[in-house]
């Protein structure tokens, strides 16, 4: 008899892993506003600095943000997290073609550098 092996499975095109910036975003992204500094935080006296890991999409927007080390203040890194979630940029490109990217970025909450709000 005559074995015939089964075929091969489609071979399925793994998506590329986003490319790591080894820049800061801001000098990618134009249209940034600075995190609102919490009002409670500012009572407390809560200083810090959080940095997140950024993914920019193809189109230059903010697609995730995360904490990748906290400021000590549940509410100065969400203060970050929002402010970078609204961050407009211009697209990380490869060889002409817009791609994915990611990268870090850090913010500083100092209450000297808020005083004359």
């Amino acid at each position: 008899p005559v074995v015939v092996a089964p075929p091969a499975p489609p071979q399925v095109a793994l998506p590329a892993e986003p490319e790591v910036l080894s820049n800061e975003l801001a000098v990618m992204c134009t249209n940034r506003t600075a995190p609102h500094y919490p009002l409670a935080s500012k009572r407390l006296n809560e200083q810090g600095r959080t940095i997140l890991r950024v993914e920019l999409s193809e189109e230059g927007k903010v697609s995730t943000a995360i904490v990748k080390k906290s400021s000590g203040s549940v509410r100065l890194d969400e203060a970050a997290l929002v402010a970078v979630k609204n961050w407009r940029c211009k697209p990380p490109m490869r060889n002409g073609a817009a791609i994915k990217a990611t990268a870090l970025q850090a913010f500083n909450f100092s209450l000297s550098e808020t005083e004359s709000e």
